[in-house]
């Protein structure tokens, strides 16, 4: 992902992209960094209703259609009708009570072209969006490590046995 930070707070010019440009991954095998630190959280701090709704207008701005476009393509991959008028209650800043459903999100997403809104999710929970090539990297560094641990206890269960008839 060229884009680091895909959140409004930095947003660029430039599509997230991942390096290889190729299907995405999300691990959920540590759920608990969601939810860590949640003691210390001020009232109202997990709120990223303006964060999400500046992705959607931006993604609106840069990708070329128009709401009108926007919205037919979100039901056809939705499967429930959106309207233009929903649609800009979801952008809206004086619109609080319009709050961009999670559940659109694939389909806002594949209609923009766009997949700044996931990542942006993604990354408010704690987590990184990483390619498919950028998973066998970890994979790789992980079989690596073990590897070299392996390697490492063969030789303390060796200078052990010196002298050890076999």
């Amino acid at each position: 992902m060229k884009n680091k930070n895909s959140c409004p707070q930095s947003l660029s010019h430039e599509k997230p992209v991942s390096s290889a440009n190729s299907s995405l991954f999300f691990s959920a095998e540590k759920q608990s960094l969601l939810f860590s630190g949640l003691g210390k959280a001020l009232p109202g701090s997990l709120n990223d209703a303006a964060i999400v709704r500046g992705v959607l207008v931006d993604s609106i701005r840069r990708c070329g259609k128009s709401r009108e476009q926007i919205a037919d393509a979100m039901s056809f991959y939705a499967g429930t009708e959106i309207t233009v008028r929903r649609l800009n209650g979801f952008t809206a800043e004086s619109a609080d009570d319009y709050r961009f459903p999670a559940e659109l999100d694939r389909a806002f997403c594949a209609a923009t072209d766009d997949s700044r809104l996931l990542f942006c999710r993604v990354e408010l929970a704690g987590y990184k969006v990483i390619s498919e090539s950028e998973a066998e990297l970890l994979d790789l560094g992980r079989e690596y490590l073990r590897q070299k641990r392996a390697a490492e206890n063969v030789a303390l269960l060796e200078k052990r046995l010196v002298g050890v008839d076999l």
